[in-house]
């Protein structure tokens, strides 16, 4: 409905506490008090307060024309002796047998409670807050919002904040996110495919670098949507031009590459390979103290020829062939990593220096010279080890961000969470769910903010998207996934959750830390040239010509090979 005032206002009522409570009068944009000229529309009283929820009776007084029945997420007023309380509906219309056993039924809406304006004596004003301090009691009277109430409940905050869309209940309201407190303590965006979360991301990203030019994100782009969104203003590093040398790796995620996972002879494989590893550090490290800093974990530059030179003098003193597996199985490996193209940023050449700075200055954009985003295409990374690729960056995320002591805030956007931090332990590389869990857990008091994409939230790591305080849940069909984010919400918004199968394309529930207020809001559209590669393809307009030839496989066939995109 529109919270358009029809009718006049009633009489006041006595309140929950049986003392007369005049209506406060609705709030200005700015949070003043608006005089009390407009008329509200009563909706009904109040049977039930529990917490952040209430119960509504949908009726006027007898005698009185019925009110218009509020639509889902609409925006409610009830009164206390000091406040006035406000609420967004989420249920209406649940059946009730009618108090006096006749056939009609009691017309029941459910609200969640959202915040509050306080009258404070010689204040003058009012402004509306977030959360409850004095709940309305049964039987007192709730009331539609009124233009001014929602003007002062979805007002720009005096924080930072960006605009990001608009509010769905009237579309004249922006919808603003609080850059802080959206960084500072983690934010997901969840929902179906098709729902419209790759431009949600590229929206909220560019909304933020509008305004904050020397940012420092990094996004984890595993399908090269992103690249078209940024253009001029990014920094993209794919396979062809990316460095991730060996040396960068702990020495969990070099077993993982080199020995594999659990299999028979995994244990003594590592064995072999992590002394072989620290003997190969210590000898390339030129630092007299060495061997008082330096383990197999250390990111210090070594020779890959220095460790199959130390397993081939290992392998020499062998006195039986069958203790030689092992060595021999290390050796093989180490050559095809080498040998292989697919792995030339992490593997390559002979020649090794120590460049550290120099890869990390460029992912962290440290400088920024104007490129305030990495966006790192993953979608030519050999998907066998894509999982210790992406532990590896958000591990050197958090400590980059450890080490200089929260000088350089960092976001890390990870695309397609699901794939690399799922909730099966069975399933992926746990060091990479223990990096991003410890980014989840601890990022905020070292400047590293974490943004979860992912359109099955269900089988996501509960660990780490608890740790998200904003969500901008999409358009959701699954039982199992609404399910999962409702247990993740808080008790005054999770009935909002409900209308989620309902919500259109770009269209979201937005709920938490970085939104001022609880809100369902319409993303604002984004250029056609600024769009994520992320749309369906058109078969019905590709299927109308026939103008591809044998030529054109054959050049599928040689980029394919060559691993060209």
């Amino acid at each position: 409905m529109s919270n358009v005032p029809t009718a006049k206002e009633p009489t006041p009522a006595p309140a929950g506490n049986g003392q007369a409570a005049p209506i406060l009068a609705p709030q200005q944009s700015n949070g003043a008090a608006a005089p009390a000229t407009e008329p509200l529309e009563r909706l009904g009283r109040l049977i039930s307060v529990s917490g952040a929820q209430a119960a509504v009776q949908i009726g006027q007084s007898p005698g009185s024309p019925g009110p218009e029945i509020p639509q889902i997420g609409a925006v409610v007023r009830m009164r206390t002796a000091l406040s006035t309380v406000f609420g967004i509906v989420s249920r209406q219309n649940i059946p009730a047998p009618s108090p006096d056993g006749g056939a009609a039924e009691m017309r029941i809406m459910e609200v969640d409670l959202i915040g509050e304006s306080i009258a404070r004596p010689g204040a003058g004003k009012q402004s509306f807050q977030r959360g409850i301090s004095f709940h309305p009691g049964l039987g007192d009277e709730v009331f539609a919002a009124t233009p001014d109430d929602l003007k002062a409940i979805y007002a720009q905050p005096d924080t930072p904040c960006v605009q990001i869309g608009t509010i769905c209940q009237d579309q004249t309201l922006p919808a603003y996110v609080t850059v802080d407190e959206l960084l500072g303590k983690h934010f997901a965006i969840l929902g179906t495919t098709g729902s419209g979360k790759s431009c949600a991301v590229a929206l909220i990203l560019r909304s933020i670098l509008a305004r904050n030019t020397s940012g420092h994100i990094v996004l984890l782009d595993v399908h090269n949507e992103y690249s078209q969104s940024f253009r001029d203003n990014a920094e993209v590093l794919h396979s062809g031009n990316l460095e991730l040398p060996y040396w960068l790796l702990n020495f969990e995620e070099m077993c993982e590459i080199v020995v594999g996972g659990n299999r028979r002879g995994r244990e003594a494989d590592a064995a072999i390979l992590k002394d072989a590893i620290l003997q190969a550090k210590l000898k390339g490290t030129d630092a007299a103290d060495r061997g008082t800093y330096v383990t197999a974990d250390t990111p210090v530059p070594y020779r890959l020829s220095d460790v199959v030179q130390l397993i081939d003098d290992a392998l020499g003193k062998m006195d039986k062939a069958t203790d030689s597996v092992s060595y021999l199985r290390l050796k093989e490996r180490l050559s095809t990593l080498q040998s292989d193209t697919r792995y030339a940023f992490m593997f390559p050449g002979v020649t090794v220096r120590d460049n550290m700075a120099a890869i990390l200055s460029r992912i962290f954009r440290v400088p920024v010279e104007g490129k305030p985003i990495t966006i790192l295409d993953l979608s030519g990374v050999p998907s066998e080890i894509m999982n210790v690729v992406i532990s590896l960056l958000c591990r050197l995320t958090f400590d980059f961000a450890l080490w200089s002591d929260r000088a350089v805030p960092i976001l890390l956007v990870c695309e397609e969470a699901q794939r690399y931090m799922g909730a099966d332990t069975t399933q992926g590389f746990e060091q990479t769910k223990r990096s991003l869990a410890r980014i989840a857990k601890e990022g905020r008091k070292y400047g590293v903010s974490l943004g979860l994409i992912s359109q099955r939230p269900a089988d996501l790591a509960v660990e780490i998207l608890s740790q998200c305080n904003t969500i901008f849940a999409m358009r959701m069909s699954n039982r199992k996934d609404q399910d999962f984010v409702r247990a993740t919400l808080s008790e005054s918004t999770v009935g909002l959750i409900d209308v989620l199968p309902t919500l259109r394309t770009g269209e979201a529930v937005a709920v938490g830390e970085g939104m001022p207020t609880p809100a369902r809001i319409m993303f604002d559209l984004l250029p056609e040239d600024a769009r994520p590669h992320s749309g369906t393809a058109a078969f019905s307009h590709a299927w109308q010509s026939n103008d591809k030839g044998q030529d054109f496989v054959a050049g599928v066939v040689e980029r394919w090979r060559r691993q060209e995109r």
